[in-house]
């Protein structure tokens, strides 16, 4: 999405390109999303959730605050304690014009960042699918996995792109993760979870083109 359809709607950080190669990290991106999800942790809150060592995401944790990614909770930090929250909500990239003397250095660190978010998205789809018969009726029922292919052009697309965004981005204000108001209900409600919607859009022939993980042999023998 262009930066400017979400910059004034969510909080949201544009990285440069030395930060978006720093972010472009398997473990640096997990450690955002969980604060984001979570809000404020320490590194050995984070070390129990994702099964690494503290050392590994206190590093990390290091690495994603010297690039602006997150901070030091300075309410909740006690002495050798350390508390981290998120700076932002959401990390936006904007495709540089053709002009840019820049465009070449932006866009390879574009790249490198959505192969890292593309392969975040499918463990987290991989793992909620495994983990789908284990969910009560009415959240199995909410999930889904489901496509809407379309033939439109380019223009179309960024447009139904927006429209779908922005649907998303007023249900992102309504129902936030964390609230402020001690008067709305607690986010430990059992009745509410954080619940992930991924938009994605891409070409389908860019994406049904052969990558040789097709096994033609595979199912030889079964019947």
């Amino acid at each position: 999405m262009e930066e400017q359809d979400i910059t004034t709607k969510i909080d949201s950080i544009t990285p440069t390109p030395e930060q978006l190669r720093a972010l472009t990290h398997p473990i640096r991106l997990r450690l955002l999303g969980l604060l984001r999800l979570e809000g404020s942790q320490t590194a050995t809150d984070l070390s129990r959730t994702t099964g690494l060592s503290t050392g590994s995401t206190s590093y990390h944790l290091r690495m994603l605050a010297k690039y602006g990614f997150i901070e030091q909770d300075q309410k909740l930090s006690i002495g050798k304690k350390l508390f981290w929250r998120s700076v932002n909500t959401a990390t936006v990239t904007n495709t540089p014009q053709q002009d840019d003397p820049d465009a070449e250095s932006k866009l390879d660190a574009m790249y490198g960042f959505q192969q890292m978010v593309a392969a975040e998205y499918s463990r987290q789809i991989l793992s909620a699918s495994e983990q789908w018969q284990t969910l009560p009726l009415e959240w199995q029922n909410a999930s889904t996995l489901s496509d809407f292919p379309i033939r439109v052009t380019a223009n179309e697309a960024q447009e139904i792109m927006h429209r779908v965004a922005a649907i998303l981005l007023k249900e992102m204000h309504d129902h936030p993760l964390h609230s402020n108001d001690s008067d709305e209900t607690s986010e430990s409600d059992t009745d509410t979870q954080a619940f992930s919607i991924q938009l994605l859009g891409f070409p389908v022939k860019i994406a049904m083109q052969s990558d040789n993980s097709l096994d033609e042999h595979s199912d030889e023998g079964k019947q």
